[in-house]
């Protein structure tokens, strides 16, 4: 499925954080009062960070448009889109994963799966690099969130 679009890797994630952009917007912009110019309700930074995004991703899906480039994907070839999205899917999935495990696990066992799934993502990282990345969050997840913002969140599972 090769393409001929210039910049293929470049339109692709340009839509995809617009896409991003705008799916948050809109969920911000339905669950949370924007409020006034003088009295900034809770949802105004978001949407406007959600903006931004939007912003930025059409600027560079342009860019990967209309920019002249040495052919078209990688070395001349093109690019296969499924192999482009398959990390992006399984960084969003990892990510995903540790929304849905925080709650019943803790934010422990939760980092540890998410920095697995995230590093299932590309094909170069090492074991080493991987258990490494694991034992620091396990660290530093629960002293930054827990006990310098105290966030009310389980470090472990219970036992029952």
């Amino acid at each position: 499925m090769a393409s001929n679009i210039r910049r293929t890797e470049e339109l692709a994630s340009g839509l995809a954080l617009a896409a991003l952009g705008a799916a948050a917007g809109a969920v911000i912009v339905a669950s949370y009062p924007l409020g006034t110019a003088r009295q900034l309700g809770p949802g105004a930074m978001p949407a406007l960070v959600a903006l931004i995004l939007v912003l930025l991703g059409g600027v560079i899906a342009v860019r990967g448009l209309w920019e002249q480039g040495d052919g078209p994907g990688i070395d001349g070839e093109g690019i296969d889109l499924r192999a482009a999205l398959r990390p992006a899917g399984l960084i969003l999935g990892a990510i995903l994963l540790f929304g849905g495990l925080v709650d019943w696990l803790g934010v422990v066992p939760a980092s540890a799966v998410a920095v697995v799934g995230s590093a299932l993502a590309s094909r170069r990282t090492r074991k080493r690099e991987i258990a490494a990345l694991a034992a620091v969050l396990a660290v530093a997840v629960p002293a930054l969130f827990v006990g310098i913002l105290g966030m009310p969140l389980k470090i472990w599972p219970t036992l029952q």
